[in-house]
C-alpha cells in the first residue's frame, strides 16, 4: 500500500511540474509571437497607383549545429539535472543515460516498475512532455535548429534495466507501455 502511495506521489509531483513547465512556455511564447512577421516587398508601378505585395524567399537551410553523441551527452546531463532539481523535495531522483546520438534512457525508481500499465503510462507521458519541452528550450540556447534537429528518442527504465516505457512513432510520436502490470 505504502508504494501505491508513493508512486501516485511521483506521478502526481510529475504532473503538477509539467504543468508548471507548459504555463512558462505559454508566458514566454507570447512575447516571441510580437517579434515573429513576415517579410515583404512593396513595388509601384510608374503606371498605376496599385501596390504588388510579394514575400521573399528564403532558401530553407540548416542554420545551427550539427546533433552529435557529444550534443547528446551534455542534453542528457541537463535533462537530468532539470528533473531532478524540480524533484528534489520528493526524495525521488532519476538518472538520463545518453546511448549514441539519438536515443536516452531515463532511469527511475525501481518501486514505479511495479505500478499498473496506467500509471506507468501517465509517468511515461509527463516524462516525454518534459523531456521535449527541456529539449526545445536546450537546443534553441544551444545554437541547433529545430527545423533539422530531433530530440533523442527517450526509453524510460527502471534501476534494473528493465524498459517500462518507450517512444515511439515517426509523425505522431507517444510513449508505450513495454510491461504488463
Amino acid at each position: 500500500m505504502e508504494q501505491k502511495q508513493k508512486v501516485g506521489c511521483l506521478s502526481s509531483i510529475i504532473t503538477i511540474i509539467l504543468l508548471v513547465w507548459i504555463a512558462s512556455f505559454f508566458v514566454s511564447g507570447n512575447d516571441s509571437k510580437k517579434n515573429n512577421s513576415k517579410e515583404t516587398k512593396t513595388e509601384q508601378t510608374t503606371s498605376t497607383t496599385k501596390e504588388k505585395t510579394t514575400e521573399t524567399t528564403q532558401e530553407v537551410k540548416n542554420d545551427g549545429k550539427d546533433y552529435t553523441e557529444v550534443s547528446n551527452t551534455e542534453f542528457a546531463t541537463h535533462l537530468t539535472t532539470e528533473i531532478n532539481n524540480q524533484l528534489n523535495s520528493t526524495g525521488y531522483q532519476v538518472r538520463v543515460q545518453p546511448v549514441g546520438n539519438n536515443v536516452i534512457y531515463l532511469y527511475v525508481p525501481q518501486d514505479i516498475k511495479y505500478s499498473s500499465n496506467s500509471e506507468i503510462q501517465q509517468i511515461s507521458d509527463n516524462l516525454y512532455t518534459i523531456k521535449e519541452n527541456t529539449f526545445s528550450t536546450w537546443a534553441i540556447d544551444n545554437g541547433y535548429d529545430l527545423g533539422f534537429t530531433n530530440s533523442p528518442d527517450l526509453y524510460i527504465k527502471a534501476e534494473d534495466d528493465t524498459t517500462l516505457a518507450e517512444e515511439s512513432g515517426i509523425v505522431n510520436k507517444s510513449m508505450k507501455v513495454k510491461v504488463n502490470n
